[in-house]
């Protein structure tokens, strides 16, 4: 996975798929894993714009099976822009998990769990 000096816009389904949700629902969600005392991966916070996004990397192949309600799902044909590997805080694009490894991805059951728990909370907070 290409971690360079500047940002990089890096193809989908080569390393890694990407699943991308709302922010205030990817924060949540990163809670939830490490309240498991599982391996979060690497995980890209993009605060610009309307709508802050997160974008969770998963083993390739994610993509062309993930349903999640209000998830995007990113695999082949499809592009996410990598912060550098100093960008570790924003504000704007930067890790919010920096990568552990060349293939530190999140486990998508575990993620699509997550995203659902942290979805449910929001809708009904009770």
């Amino acid at each position: 996975m290409p971690l360079g000096s500047e940002p990089e816009l890096c193809p989908a389904g080569t390393w890694w798929d990407a699943i991308r949700a709302p922010e205030h629902l990817g924060r949540r969600a990163v809670e939830l894993i490490e309240e498991q005392g599982l391996p979060v991966g690497s995980v890209v916070l993009d605060e610009g714009g309307r709508e802050p996004r997160m974008y969770f990397l998963t083993p390739v192949g994610t993509a062309e099976r993930w349903a999640e309600q209000g998830t995007v799902a990113l695999g082949p044909s499809c592009h996410v822009l990598v912060p550098s590997a100093k960008r570790t805080s924003g504000p704007g694009l930067h890790w919010y998990r920096l990568p552990t490894g060349p293939r530190a991805v999140i486990s998508p059951d575990g993620l699509h769990r997550a995203l659902i728990k942290a979805r449910r909370e929001r809708e009904d907070p009770h």
